[in-house]
């Protein structure tokens, strides 16, 4: 039996407001009306593949790696290579990609069986709570559901194979009204049926505390870092398969197809901090990102303010230990700093060719501004005093004394030493 659609579907084109009286990410970030939406070529990660100069930088990386392990730099360990090498190992066996869309993991279909019995009878909140509680079971730490802004998804996905970039068009755009479910035409163009209106956004932690988040930049924190995508890849595909298997299409993505951190925005996930990544209010930025584009109709409750721009504005720890100057000190802006950056959103700019030098520099994907972070904090009761005050009096006074004594406390000092990572306490 099919499902019973309780409300109706719109898709949010550029410059659209939610009219169900949500706040959604682009008006948080005032989101102007000359913005065009982000080519994927033009991020960090696909410049690394395509651009030789970018390229050659990146390629320091694992040498410089080797040379810290051989020299038995702290959290360079034998340990901390195996932990890497063996998280990466997973991403390898499912043929995983971080960065291209439709790879083996993400494919936006598959020859799985829909349930015999058809599309079931719920609501758009039952399917909510049964989506998120699938989420949970195949491995999500936390999920949050959005409807999709289409300024979020790229304007052309970028295949490393090829290193070159193609549309991504939607169903209702003149020339591609035929097609019904998601799809790679012969040109290399990729089509999103327009029905495809919500967005399931999962969160997955490095690890379960800030244990090893305490050791940036090492080996071992890049390890965690990617540990959290090895546990993202099938958490992403098994939740995919389960609703093709209630007859709906999906499309999973990791850091492709769409901009990750706006989404998890309007799923009420987290918002933007100055070191440019999401603060989830639980977690901080110690997180990864993935999402699922689907026809099910869903429950979305909008972007949530945490107080969170306020804080960054008074607290400024990320910056110091940010070798190379790429986290501003300044405002937000509308304005890029290149073309890996979005203008025409207000937020703060990261220099991410800086931040990639850097990371270089260091032997490792860094995470330095993670691991200074206010908001990186063990899962302890306590720190909900300070998040509600946050969250409810955005005081900057108020702010700059939780950061004065966050200080004080020592989270975020460079005293750990990489064995202790390895010490197992209770049973």
């Amino acid at each position: 039996m099919n499902i019973k659609l309780r409300r109706k579907a719109k898709p949010q084109s550029q410059g659209d407001s939610d009219t169900n009286g949500r706040v959604t990410a682009a008006e948080m970030y005032q989101v102007q009306e000359s913005y065009v939406r982000f080519n994927q070529r033009d991020h960090m990660g696909s410049q690394m593949v395509w651009e030789a100069q970018a390229k050659a930088e990146r390629d320091k990386l694992k040498v410089k790696q080797r040379q810290l392990t051989d020299k038995g730099r702290a959290g360079f360990e034998a340990t901390a290579w195996s932990l890497d090498s063996a998280a990466d190992s997973l991403l390898s066996l499912m043929d995983f990609s971080k960065n291209q869309a439709d790879a083996p993991a993400t494919a936006w279909q598959s020859k799985v069986e829909p349930s015999p019995t058809g599309r079931p009878d719920t609501s758009p909140k039952e399917a909510s709570q049964i989506v998120r509680k699938a989420a949970h079971l195949f491995g999500a730490d936390q999920v949050g559901f959005a409807e999709l802004d289409r300024r979020w998804v790229y304007s052309h996905y970028f295949d490393s194979e090829t290193k070159k970039d193609y549309p991504i068009k939607f169903s209702d755009e003149p020339g591609y009204e035929q097609y019904k479910h998601p799809i790679r035409l012969e040109d290399g163009t990729r089509v999103i049926p327009k029905e495809m209106t919500n967005v399931v956004v999962l969160l997955h932690e490095w690890g379960k505390d800030v244990d090893g988040t305490d050791h940036a930049p090492t080996l071992l924190t890049e390890g965690l870092s990617t540990l959290a995508y090895a546990r993202m890849a099938p958490t992403l595909w098994m939740l995919a398969e389960f609703i093709r298997g209630l007859g709906y299409n999906a499309i999973p993505a990791a850091n492709d197809t769409a901009l990750s951190i706006p989404l998890a925005v309007d799923a009420g996930l987290g918002q933007v901090g100055r070191h440019g990544l999401l603060i989830n209010p639980k977690v901080g930025a110690r997180c990864r990102i993935s999402k699922i584009f689907t026809d099910l109709p869903l429950e979305a409750l909008g972007a949530i303010d945490s107080g969170i721009t306020e804080f960054c504005n008074a607290c400024l720890k990320c910056v110091p230990k940010c070798g190379t100057q790429a986290i501003t000190t300044g405002n937000r802006s509308f304005e890029a700093l290149d073309e890996s950056n979005a203008s025409g959103v207000f937020t703060w700019k990261v220099d991410a060719k800086k931040c990639m030098t850097f990371q270089n520099r260091v032997g490792s994907t860094c995470s330095t501004c993670v691991r200074r972070c206010a908001w990186t904090k063990p899962p302890l009761k306590i720190y909900a005093v300070p998040r509600f005050f946050i969250r409810n009096f955005k005081w900057r006074w108020l702010n700059k004394s939780w950061v004065w004594l966050d200080d004080r406390l020592g989270h975020g000092k460079f005293d750990k030493q990489a064995d202790d990572f390895w010490v197992v306490r209770g049973n």
